[in-house]
């Protein structure tokens, strides 16, 4: 089990930091209103990461139960899905980003722009679809595996929204 948690909480890490939407949303505000306010955002889209962690872990554990091969096709579309992602991500032209008035941000719209971000953050969805199968076992308690990977996620992402912001 203690191999199945470094391998894990390497994957996870590799995951974190590879840049996307979240990573991009905490380097342009931790350059536009600095880090502390940043924190409202990183608030925000770790609520957000909870919600599509919980949504994915529960909606896999019960597939898995219920039939193996729908388990394992969802599992191959999931692959497949951030094959295209990633085509459609080096194909796409760059563009600018809207500078950010940091005396009208509220910490509230902050948290809601994290929250946001992070749930409709395909990227989120479809690395977890993916790789979540391989590491979720039926034959152990699935809330302590819950609790476990939810927080070396959360650790995760919160370091790797720190140094890009």
């Amino acid at each position: 089990m203690l191999a199945e948690i470094g391998l894990y909480t390497l994957t996870i890490g590799a995951v974190s930091f590879t840049p996307g939407l979240c990573m991009t949303l905490a380097f342009t505000l931790g350059m536009t209103v600095g880090y502390r306010r940043t924190l409202w955002m990183m608030l925000g889209e770790l609520s957000g990461v909870t919600t599509v962690f919980a949504a994915t872990f529960w909606s896999l554990s019960w597939l898995l139960e219920q039939s193996p091969t729908w388990f394992m096709t969802l599992s191959l579309l999931g692959g497949a899905y951030l094959v295209y992602l990633s085509v459609m991500l080096f194909r796409e032209p760059a563009t600018t980003l809207e500078t950010i008035d940091a005396l009208s941000t509220r910490p509230f719209q902050l948290i809601v722009l994290g929250y946001i971000t992070a749930v409709s953050n395909p990227k989120g969805w479809a690395f977890l679809l993916a790789l979540l199968p391989g590491f979720i076992n039926n034959n152990t308690s699935l809330l302590t595996q819950f609790f476990w990977m939810l927080s070396i996620m959360m650790l995760t992402e919160f370091i790797s929204m720190s140094v890009y912001a």
